[in-house]
């Protein structure tokens, strides 16, 4: 064998070494790698990550119980083995699918968000709707927010009391924990108006008018006809120099209507408003 052979054949050997080291580094690394998988997940799944306590904030129309029920969250189970029930949730340490589940079945519930408290604790923070005022829709007391997501029907007649009603309007659709269709878009928006309206009317006055206010009628777009304490009507129309109206009125409300009188004080009719005494 001659010098430029043994060159050759220790060259084809070095190589085959750094190939073959290598590969051992590879396999080592590997292995290394499910070794510290393998750990972690069993120390995930260890007794340490029992969940012992589901605690519920910002809840005030739900018990506590109530949400942790509907979420399907228990106590007992190793928090990441429930994570790994979907696998989206271990990716981002948050339970998506119980937060759906939970959204959809509790209407007042606007956000929620359900995430692990390591070691032992599950944390859900709840947003809820308040409820603003009543939709009659076909007989039926459908409680709504400020937004106009259908809370409940209600039956109580003292819960009622406690709501102004929105008369004269009809709806596409609604379901719990939706936004309600109405049929005329513009009738949520004009009614802010006249509330935003009759509250800021309300701030440097000792008589407060919107305690007051029982029913408004939006059947007319973009006027307004509201009822005050069940006995008098008010024709204000459209939304034009709606804060001289209210003021108009208050003045007459508080001088000149007295304690059970009921009438109809129309500004749709000309120039100067006109207060007809209900017989």
């Amino acid at each position: 064998m001659n010098n430029n052979q043994k060159k050759n054949l220790k060259t084809t050997n070095d190589k085959k070494k750094k190939k073959y080291r290598f590969k051992i580094r590879r396999l080592k690394k590997l292995f290394t790698f499910v070794l510290i998988v393998t750990a972690v997940v069993l120390f995930a799944r260890s007794s340490l990550f029992i969940v012992d306590n589901i605690n519920v904030t910002g809840n005030k129309k739900y018990q506590a119980n109530e949400i942790i029920l509907r979420s399907g969250l228990v106590t007992g189970q190793n928090v990441f083995k429930m994570l790994g029930e979907k696998p989206k949730n271990l990716l981002t340490l948050k339970f998506g699918d119980k937060e759906k589940a939970v959204s959809v079945s509790m209407p007042y519930i606007s956000s929620i968000s359900i995430r692990p408290s390591l070691p032992k604790s599950i944390k859900i923070k709840v947003t809820e709707r308040t409820p603003y005022c009543i939709l009659d829709n076909k007989g039926a007391s459908l409680l709504i927010d400020k937004q106009g997501y259908a809370l409940e029907v209600l039956t109580n007649q003292n819960e009622k009391k406690k709501y102004f009603k929105i008369i004269g309007n009809s709806l596409d659709s609604f379901k719990l924990g939706q936004e309600v269709k109405f049929k005329n878009k513009d009738t949520l928006n004009d009614l802010m108006i006249f509330c935003n309206a009759l509250t800021k009317n309300d701030k440097d006055s000792k008589l407060k008018l919107y305690p007051k206010l029982t029913a408004v009628n939006m059947s007319d777009p973009g006027a307004v006809t509201a009822v005050f304490e069940n006995r008098v009507t008010v024709k204000f129309g459209d939304m034009d120099d709606l804060d001289y109206k209210i003021g108009f009125f208050r003045k007459l409300f508080v001088n000149n209507i007295t304690a059970k009188q009921k009438g109809t004080l129309d500004f749709t009719t000309g120039k100067y408003p006109f207060f007809a005494p209900a017989e």
